[in-house]
């Protein structure tokens, strides 16, 4: 029988008015929903503030760079690492994520895997189209409205966004599908009916998507939303991870406390080198965001903030050891060493992998701007140390604090306390690289530079002493 006679589709409709009655499905409304708050909350916040960073810089070298070969190949290397991003997070969470249930009751059965799991995927792929037509729509609006540029670019920018959202969605399902085996040469692909040959790819890497595969996903999905609602950070990392295939037969030697840990961190990165290689590409991006912005007026500020967040990301994924460090607290030490010097000594590898990179990119970026040595590699070097104290707050953070009243923390709580460090450090990075532009010679913003990150490193070393004494018994 053909997947998609009468009979399999009515069964279909049976088996939606089983779960959802004859109301039907409440998930467009939910969607729905959730795109009129974001659409409230980015106008209401984002435009203003994003224009308030545009009328900050220099208006008119910004808008002779947005045309400039520069900008557009660092756009280009922007859309390429969101692919490649979605593409991995496609193996871990993909667009298709039906429930087990339906999974084995309806997917398994003669039913068409393209009209049992077109729900999902319309969901998902509305969300990515939604999502990059509202940030092109964000970023025209705002240059356009700061007077960087004329009219033509609020068009230009949502049309954009919204193919780097449908080249994003395509490479986050070919993230998933690749999971599974080919399709049979044998097995019906589409109908001879389906007009568009991108819609023919589109349906046949749903198909192509195996129960198993199908099952893990919608199992691990569950997992994670329950350890973001319980905030349990760790059990969403445990499940994001991958498995470990390299470099299962190497051995770490005894070569005193200190040294031991070091080794430790980098055998870490040689088991997940991914972790290693995004960790030195995002720090290289950002450095080179932070040299340029320190070199020319031209880069307006928020580029300092996008580049301090997204150095704190890269020097997240090169602090795993750190992290490791965190979750065992309150059992015996490994290697005698006391929690706060441990702490430290897993600090060795991502602020030295840091330091290097970001003073080797920012410099040369800041020379290609036109600025000198000494007006870049010291904010450089500022950058890494306090990304050294908010990695300590991110790593020994501990549970998200409850009320009285409730126990359980809401989920307001939960995303405040575990974006926290990256918000510091980003705001730090990001005033800091402002300040330098404009009061590079100020005595009492220099002074308070290097304060910053010594009163943010104290902060750390001492959340990590305060989270080891709240494991011992009273």
């Amino acid at each position: 029988m053909h997947p998609d006679t009468d009979d399999a589709v009515d069964r279909l409709e049976d088996a939606r008015h089983v779960l959802h009655g004859s109301r039907g499905d409440s998930a467009r409304k939910d969607v729905a929903y959730a795109a009129y708050v974001t659409l409230i909350v980015v106008g209401l916040y984002g435009f203003p503030v994003l224009r308030a960073l545009l009328v900050a810089g220099d208006r008119a070298g910004m808008a002779a760079g947005l045309t400039s070969p520069w900008a557009m190949l660092i756009g280009a290397l922007v859309v390429a690492a969101l692919v490649l991003v979605a593409r991995e997070a496609g193996r871990v969470r993909g667009p298709v994520v039906a429930p087990v249930p339906w999974v084995d009751l309806v997917v398994s059965s003669s039913v068409s895997r393209w009209a049992a799991l077109r729900p999902w995927f319309g969901y998902s792929l509305f969300a990515v189209l939604f999502a990059g037509g509202l940030a092109g729509l964000l970023v025209g609006t705002s240059l356009w409205g700061a007077q960087v540029s004329g009219a033509w670019v609020v068009p230009v920018a949502v049309v954009g966004g919204l193919i780097v959202g449908l080249l994003a969605g395509a490479a986050w399902l070919l993230g998933q599908s690749r999971l599974s085996p080919p399709l049979p040469p044998t097995m019906p692909r589409v109908d001879e009916a389906t007009p568009s040959r991108g819609l023919i790819h589109t349906r046949r890497e749903v198909e192509r998507l195996g129960l198993t595969e199908l099952r893990t996903q919608a199992a691990r999905s569950g997992r994670i939303l329950g350890g973001v609602q319980a905030g349990d950070l760790r059990a969403v990392r445990l499940e994001a991870a991958r498995p470990i295939t390299r470099a299962r037969s190497a051995r770490l030697r005894h070569r005193g406390p200190v040294a031991t840990i070091v080794a430790r961190d980098l055998l870490g990165l040689r088991r997940t080198p991914t972790s290693g290689v995004v960790g030195v590409l995002l720090t290289a991006a950002a450095a080179g965001a932070l040299g340029a912005t320190l070199g020319s007026s031209a880069v307006p500020p928020m580029v300092g903030l996008l580049a301090g967040a997204v150095s704190f990301a890269g020097f997240s994924a090169l602090s795993e050891g750190l992290r490791l460090e965190a979750d065992t607290m309150g059992t015996p030490a490994l290697f005698g060493l006391p929690p706060v010097r441990a702490a430290l000594a897993h600090l060795v590898v991502p602020a030295a992998n840091h330091l290097v990179v970001t003073a080797v990119v920012g410099t040369l970026s800041g020379r290609a701007a036109g600025a000198g040595l000494p007006d870049v590699l010291p904010w450089l070097v500022i950058s890494s140390l306090l990304l050294c104290g908010s990695t300590l707050l991110a790593a020994y953070r501990g549970r998200p604090p409850t009320s009285q009243f409730s126990p359980v923390p809401s989920p307001q709580t939960v995303l405040m306390w575990y974006s926290f460090p990256a918000l510091l450090s980003t705001l730090l990075i990001g005033g800091i690289v402002w300040g330098a532009t404009h009061f590079p010679t100020s005595g009492m913003f220099v002074i308070a530079t290097w304060v910053a990150p010594v009163w943010l490193l104290y902060v750390g070393l001492n959340r990590v002493q305060k989270e080891n004494l709240a494991h011992r018994d009273v």
